[in-house]
């Protein structure tokens, strides 16, 4: 993984900056993410002046070779890439016997000579995670691309003249850039419902997508890829052993992809089926080629044992209250948006204890609940509609009866989003949105991410004509998919998993707890799950398959919805049955548990004492949200924040499964803007 940096003028009527001057700027620019790439760096500046790219480069690859930015033997084509490409020596032997030479073994040169073949086709060649710019000296064409799911971040934005694109957004502060608040951004929760983020002027590329940019200045972006589900209803030929092999091939085969490395390589292990899967399977892999190889893991007691099944050698981590708060503080300025939980922060401490280790590379299981529907929240979407298919693969379903009273029951269960404490805390569900959702209820789970209208003044509100969150995330996703959403071409479940997939799992979780994250510590994290050939194989898969119904006494019990007749529902069960032979029945057996960072519970001086000792946690965002640093935000209502805080530390709760109440996800967000205000030296928003 790396860094990059591509400046191109857009404008003949702005003064192009001179050779020396454009060098000097790559070279700062790259110093602001030498944390992506700190083992080289390089930049190129075009003859004309007109272009300038840089990289900072984490070597993985062909350690002495491979350094950026790239070009073809002719001088005319370059490109900088981040991330990593598989398949490579199947891919260099075809592209040699068509006549291309290379000049390394490093898999991002793929990209110069794929163009050259295949033109901009080239895009679907590539599998992995990655984001790149690739400039055409000959068409003074600009290319630029970010993966399918957005693991790799790209953003880009036009300032003075000139479209900017980097790895992350601070990289444009040395051209001159100086980032302000994009109120109505912030206030639609533009950085999680769609492609803005909380600076005017800067958009997240979104993820399957590609953009060019020609010598006048138009730019475009397109589709490449996208999420496609299996009609709902359509006859299933394949027997449900064939759906198992096939989900198991094909992890095995992304596996064995990301195992190529010429650096050290561990695997995070959580005690969940997802990450022990990886490592039972890396494992196996590693020893069909060394029978006496160990692979290095961490985590705690259940992931040791899993460990220890596998003859791999042991690090626990085990952060305190106190080191996640410390981190979070890391994690807003690198991931450069609000953050609402202390994962990312769990996250870059693990990445820390990598790094002290002398890895570069990772394995983990993330984004196998994005594929096999792993989150209890996807639960009444399954129960929505009856799945058709699963008569034809002879699995037993609850009756209408039962599947609308097991859905009631699900929809009662679900947590409320507001608290008693605070004031007002609407999350809007309009009928114009849930109708162009396909009527799935799984965005309303997502309210828990959301700033809510009393946290902001009146005059930040007064400048937002629209505030119908639902109805933005709506408009936020492809028309092609809400039309299948809408139409009920798709089974409420996969309208669900991809309005999840295209907002908080691409937005926060694969930023703020993904790469961001891990490249602080300048860690490579390979994430086998979010391979898109077993992904496309896996979203034509029916939804019974995925959640697997059963009546009580039969299979893994996950939810007990009592009627008549009792049913439970086994998550990931198609994945569970896949990995199998790779971990141990504990594993197999266990149901998923969602990963909390330890928060510390409230103590008294004394037993007759009212008021609690501060947590670490209440600590900080005490001494984060002070009259001073939130009314200086600009758009923040001091008043309301100063209430929560109060409420907030003098009646903590500490819910049951660990995580956080809503009034600290409100804080840690409003903590997070003072930390990227500071750090960003972004000015006092002012309204007319």
């Amino acid at each position: 993984m790396c860094g990059i940096i591509a400046i191109r003028s857009i404008s003949s009527s702005v003064i192009q900056v001179s050779f020396d001057e454009l060098a000097k700027q790559l070279k700062a620019s790259i110093a602001t993410i030498n944390h992506r790439g700190p083992d080289s760096s390089g930049i190129h500046v075009s003859s004309d002046d007109y272009l300038g790219l840089g990289h900072a480069r984490l070597s993985i690859i062909d350690l002495e070779g491979g350094q950026q930015p790239l070009h073809d033997e002719d001088q005319l084509i370059h490109a900088v890439v981040n991330g990593e490409f598989y398949d490579y020596d199947r891919i260099r032997e075809d592209l040699v016997q068509r006549g291309c030479h290379f000049q390394s073994h490093v898999d991002s040169e793929l990209v110069i000579h794929l163009y050259k073949v295949y033109g901009q086709n080239f895009i679907h060649h590539l599998r992995g995670e990655f984001a790149f710019v690739l400039y055409d000296e000959t068409r003074q064409l600009l290319f630029a691309a970010r993966d399918r799911f957005g693991i790799k971040p790209l953003y880009y934005t036009v300032f003075d003249g000139k479209l900017m694109i980097a790895s992350e957004m601070k990289a444009f502060v040395p051209f001159g850039w100086k980032p302000e608040w994009d109120i109505e951004s912030i206030v639609q929760m533009g950085d999680y419902n769609d492609n803005r983020t909380v600076f005017k002027g800067v958009h997240k590329m979104p993820p399957g997508h590609l953009m060019t940019c020609t010598r006048g200045g138009y730019i475009e972006i397109r589709t490449y890829w996208d999420q496609m589900y299996a009609p709902s209803g359509v006859v299933e030929t394949r027997s449900i052993e064939e759906m198992v092999e096939g989900v198991r091939a094909r992890l095995v085969d992304a596996v064995r992809a990301r195992l190529r490395s010429d650096v050290p390589l561990a695997v995070s292990l959580s005690g969940g089926i997802d990450s022990a899967a990886v490592a039972g399977i890396a494992t196996s892999l590693i020893r069909e080629r060394d029978p006496e190889a160990k692979e290095d893991v961490d985590e705690g007691p259940i992931a040791k044992r899993m460990a220890e099944s596998i003859g791999a050698i042991v690090h626990m981590v085990m952060p305190t209250e106190e080191d996640l708060v410390c981190a979070f503080q890391k994690v807003v300025y690198h991931a450069e948006q609000p953050v609402t939980s202390l994962h990312g922060a769990g996250k870059l401490i693990l990445s820390e204890h990598y790094r002290r280790h002398g890895y570069k590379v990772t394995l983990s299981g993330e984004g196998s609940d994005e594929v096999f529907c792993g989150y209890a929240f996807l639960m009444p979407d399954f129960l929505r509609m009856r799945d058709f298919t699963a008569r034809t693969l002879d699995i037993k379903q609850p009756d209408d009866a039962e599947r609308v009273a097991a859905l009631a029951k699900c929809e009662a269960r679900r947590p409320r989003q507001d608290h008693s404490s605070l004031a007002e805390m609407s999350f809007s569900d309009s009928q114009v949105g849930r109708s162009m959702l396909g009527g799935i209820s799984t965005h309303r789970s997502f309210a828990s991410w959301s700033l809510f209208d009393s946290v902001f003044s009146a005059a930040a509100l007064n400048q937002v004509a629209f505030r119908d969150r639902c109805l933005i995330a709506a408009e936020g996703l492809s028309p092609v998919a809400r039309d299948r959403m809408s139409s009920g071409q798709w089974h409420p479940l996969h309208s669900a998993l991809y309005a999840w997939t295209k907002t908080g799992f691409t937005n926060l979780l694969l930023n703020s707890a993904g790469d961001r994250s891990d490249m602080a510590n300048s860690i490579e994290n390979r994430t086998p799950f979010l391979d898109h050939i077993l992904v496309d194989y896996v979203n034509l898969l029916p939804p019974s398959v995925k959640i697997m119904p059963a009546l009580q006494d039969e299979g893994h019990a996950t939810e007990d919805t009592s009627t008549s007749r009792k049913w439970k529902f086994t998550e990931k069960w198609v994945l569970r049955e896949a990995v199998k032979p790779f971990v141990t029945a504990e594993i197999y057996n266990r149901t998923k548990v969602q990963y909390n960072a330890p928060i510390s519970q409230p103590t008294r001086e004394s037993q007759s004492d009212t008021k609690f000792s501060l947590s670490p946690l209440q600590a900080m965002l005490k001494a984060k949200l002070t009259k001073g640093s939130v009314e200086n935000l600009g758009w923040a209502n001091w008043n309301h924040i100063e209430a929560t805080l109060q409420a907030y530390l003098n009646s903590p709760v500490c819910p049951a499964d660990g995580g956080l109440d809503k009034r600290a996800r409100i804080l840690l967000s409003m903590a997070s803007f003072v930390i990227l205000q500071d750090r960003f030296n972004v000015p006092k928003a002012t309204f007319t």
